[in-house]
């Protein structure tokens, strides 16, 4: 562990004409970012470390701590800003510290560590919510707001624990009630997850995302607010819907495989026509059975009804909803075509490495490139009636709990690879629809290419499983469309809906495969299939 020398105080650590500030911000900062899951930023090329504000946090006992944001400018010259607040303690509460300190004859004197790991720090929080305190920093203000499920709450000491999640924020979990997550990396406007948890929960009265129960927010005057924090209310679950879905497909799987079928004994559907429940043939119903097929029914009315939500307030202009305009099509053009040409780049940089189907779907990938573009410059936004609303943005079955029979839907950031005002961008309600019907997907060929312990050929599987795929999707069409319709959610006539949503699977597609070429090559195979299908419309 690195060491800090100090005089007298540990607090001559933040004064910068301390030599331990600017070790601290070389040295000591640099190797312990590296280390923590939630920097997004390791395999980056860092140019320089700054504290670029540090903010006095009393807590009890006339004790403070700091709140430091620290910039990472990168060779690009772009910058993204980290939150890491720091106290002091003799001895460790927690493995994490971020270094030694010690006086200049050497002797020991404590630790410089992530206050978020201390319990002083964590009940200073919850009380500061609870209590809806406003405190005043050097630069704005720090501000405290509890939600509804909080009234008449007022306690200073609690039990709380960091959850050690593989995840891209901090986690605290207070009485095993309430989560407050806190955002590691800051956006320099309000993170559209606080946004839409406390709209859905506190202003449109939505039932199927946590509860609002607080948020952390730093003001500054003349400037814009940045979000710190946010509680939301412990949801009992099962797990994310993803592995229950994984779970219901490789059951599917099996039952073919031991009642001996052939491809031909599975009906071919056609794909992207809405399908009732009555109108499923009653051999899927065996064999995708009747859980499975009420679940996904259940899902599409929950995100039909997160829409209508999200589609209630006509006055407030962060949620009023709007009409396509070429604005609008000018930023999709540009984030689209920016994404694609960075993905066939990786492609190309990558193919060598890649075998079997993935090699042979990226190179009709590389091949269709005018193809791929002339589909994406096909959106006419004087065609489409239907509105825009503010929408989830990274909607798939991992941001979906089991609740019992029930669903809850969550994490409301949007896409970690979006600014964070393309996040806020108003889009069709239909792109989180092709985001779940891509999650489904995955979930299927993950099935076969990954999971799945059978005697069948992969062809055989790869088939099967396209033709269970599209099962799901028309049931999940026609409840959808259904309930949508009936909240008078304007997603307009089915031809523009199939249009939005071929448009949208088309986005998600390109989307996903530069995070498997970055984060996992060997599922790179799912969204390369995924793409081919939608461009030969299969």
């Amino acid at each position: 562990m690195k060491e800090l020398l100090i005089n007298k105080s540990w607090k001559e650590i933040f004064d910068e004409d301390h030599k331990s500030y600017t070790d601290l911000e070389s040295k000591i900062l640099p190797d312990y970012l590296h280390q923590r899951r939630w920097f997004g930023a390791k395999s980056s090329n860092i140019k320089n470390y700054s504290i670029d504000h540090r903010e006095a946090y009393p807590l009890s006992n006339k004790e403070i701590a700091y709140l430091l944001f620290v910039e990472i400018v990168f060779q690009t010259s772009n910058t993204e800003t980290y939150l890491l607040p720091v106290s002091f303690t003799k001895e460790l509460e927690d493995e994490t510290a971020i270094c030694k300190l010690k006086n200049e004859a050497g002797s020991e004197v404590g630790y410089l560590v992530d206050a978020i790991y201390t319990q002083k720090f964590r009940n200073s929080i919850f009380k500061n919510i609870t209590n809806s305190k406003k405190l005043k920093l050097d630069s704005g203000q720090l501000i405290f707001s509890k939600g509804k499920v909080l009234k008449g709450v007022r306690q200073s000491r609690v039990k709380s624990e960091v959850l050690k999640l593989e995840q891209s924020n901090s986690t605290i979990l207070y009485d095993d009630n309430y989560f407050l997550k806190v955002y590691r990396k800051i956006f320099r406007d309000n993170n559209p997850d606080l946004e839409l948890t406390r709209f859905l929960s506190e202003r449109a009265g939505f039932e199927y995302s946590p509860n609002f129960a607080g948020s952390i927010e730093w003001v500054r005057s003349q400037h814009y607010k940045v979000s710190i924090g946010l509680m939301q209310q412990k949801v009992e679950n099962q797990g994310e819907a993803w592995n229950d879905t994984l779970d219901e497909i490789t059951k599917f799987f099996k039952r073919v495989e031991e009642l001996g079928l052939t491809i031909d004994d599975l009906p071919k559907l056609e794909l992207y026509k809405p399908i009732s429940m009555d109108r499923v043939p009653a051999f899927y119903e065996k064999l995708v059975g009747e859980s499975m097929l009420q679940k996904v029914k259940k899902l599409a009315v929950r995100t039909a009804e997160m829409h209508i939500a999200l589609f209630s307030d006509k006055a407030d202009r962060n949620f009023s909803p709007e009409g396509f305009s070429s604005d609008y099509k000018v930023w999709l053009f540009n984030r689209i075509m920016y994404m694609l040409d960075y993905r066939f780049s990786m492609v190309e940089q990558n193919i060598s490495k890649l075998k079997g189907a993935a090699r042979k779907y990226a190179e009709t990938f590389l091949e269709s490139k005018d193809v791929i573009k002339d589909r994406i410059l096909n959106f006419d936004e004087l065609n489409l009636n239907s509105c825009r609303i503010r929408i989830h943005g990274d909607y798939h079955l991992g941001q979906i709990l089991l609740t019992g029979d029930d669903f809850c839907i969550l994490d409301f950031e949007g896409e970690p690879e979006s600014t964070i005002r393309d996040r806020k961008v108003k889009q069709s309600p239909i792109k989180d629809l092709a985001g779940l019907f891509r999650s489904y997907h995955y979930a299927v060929f993950a099935t076969v290419f990954q999971r799945i312990d059978s005697e069948l050929p992969v062809d055989f599987l790869t088939e099967a499983g396209g033709r269970y795929y599209r099962l799901i999707v028309g049931l999940s069409l026609h409840y959808y469309t259904e309930k949508a319709m009936e909240g008078n959610l304007n997603i307009g006539y089915f031809s523009e809906i199939e249009f939005l949503l071929r448009y949208h699977l088309f986005e998600k597609a390109i989307y996903e495969l530069g995070y498997e070429l970055h984060a996992r090559p060997e599922w790179v195979v799912i969204p390369l299939k995924g793409l081919m299908q939608i461009l030969n419309n299969e």
